[in-house]
């Protein structure tokens, strides 16, 4: 009786050592490891390069990607090595990049590189936002890309001198002050800080051009008379008038660049009316091309105000 308890006893302890063993080989069957050491190797405008440590019981390596702020993970493709190009990518933009092990029938947990940067290629969108000369401020904007570090920009005067420089982190917009009454070109360029160093874009340019700035207007009989001030760079001036200040402006005269005054007579063939109200404004044109208009003034008491943007 007693050998028979002790026979099984044996035989349950060895059914549960087999019972281990095998659910251990079950969870090892069913674990692959992750890869480890995932690192950004190189960056190029469109493209970037991953690298990781093998994994042991791997036989190939599945590459996954996604713009950062979008939802979802795009397949790239899988290789055997331990490293993968990723192509076809936007530049100066910031992606995560996840990388999983498999043995061909079961794949590991995806371990995922944050902060992985392709190289700007130029820069868009570069513009003049705004041009506020009673305070002196030229405003630039540019398009926002999530992998650039920065943005440098200078400013050159009509003679293309450099008068100011500015270093933009992670920006997309800047003001330059204690600006003149001038036609100015903007040259900016992008960059990107990747393994310590500095990867610039194309330099883009544009030219900003100021609205000329009315200096005196009145009304004298059947005479409308103006005159601004003189705009350097300028190659000429386009007059326009309306008698509505938010819409209706009529151009009624083109002027060349050594004139800053002018008297109107008349309006697309009416006489000036010297008991109506007129708003007027003058667009500075240049080589480059012609300013846009933020300011009108009015003939009833020569004070300015805002155009419709």
């Amino acid at each position: 009786m007693k050998k028979n308890r002790v026979a099984k006893a044996m035989a349950f302890f060895l059914l549960a050592g087999i019972l281990t063993v095998l659910k251990i080989s079950v969870a090892e069957a069913a674990y692959l490891s992750s890869v480890s050491d995932l690192k950004q190797t190189n960056a190029a405008k469109n493209a970037v390069t991953v690298s990781w440590s093998p994994v042991e019981e791997a036989t190939e390596y599945l590459v996954y990607y996604r713009e950062i702020g979008a939802s979802d993970y795009t397949y790239s493709g899988k290789t055997s090595n331990t490293t993968y190009a990723l192509a076809g990518l936007k530049d100066g933009t910031k992606y995560y990049v996840q990388v999983k092990a498999s043995d061909g029938t079961k794949e590991s947990i995806g371990r995922t590189l944050y902060d992985v940067v392709t190289l700007p290629d130029k820069v868009d969108g570069l513009r003049q936002k705004g041009w506020y000369y009673f305070i002196h401020s030229l405003e630039i904007e540019w398009e926002k890309k999530s992998g650039v570090s920065g943005c440098e920009l200078s400013l050159c005067n009509s003679k293309g001198k450099t008068v100011q420089k500015k270093d933009v982190a992670y920006g997309s917009s800047t003001s330059f002050s204690d600006v003149k009454d001038s036609v100015y070109t903007i040259q900016a360029r992008l960059y990107t800080v990747f393994n310590g160093q500095k990867h610039y874009s194309e330099t883009g340019s544009i030219h900003c051009i100021p609205q000329a700035r009315i200096s005196k207007i009145k009304i004298s009989g059947k005479k409308l008379s103006l005159a601004w001030k003189k705009i350097d760079g300028a190659t000429g001036y386009k007059v326009y008038i309306s008698t509505k200040k938010d819409k209706g402006y009529k151009l009624v005269k083109s002027l060349k660049k050594k004139s800053v005054k002018c008297t109107i007579t008349k309006i697309k063939g009416k006489k000036i009316n010297p008991k109506k109200t007129y708003y007027v404004y003058v667009k500075t044109i240049c080589k480059k091309g012609t300013s846009g208009a933020l300011y009108y003034w009015s003939t009833k008491n020569g004070k300015f105000g805002y155009l419709p943007m």
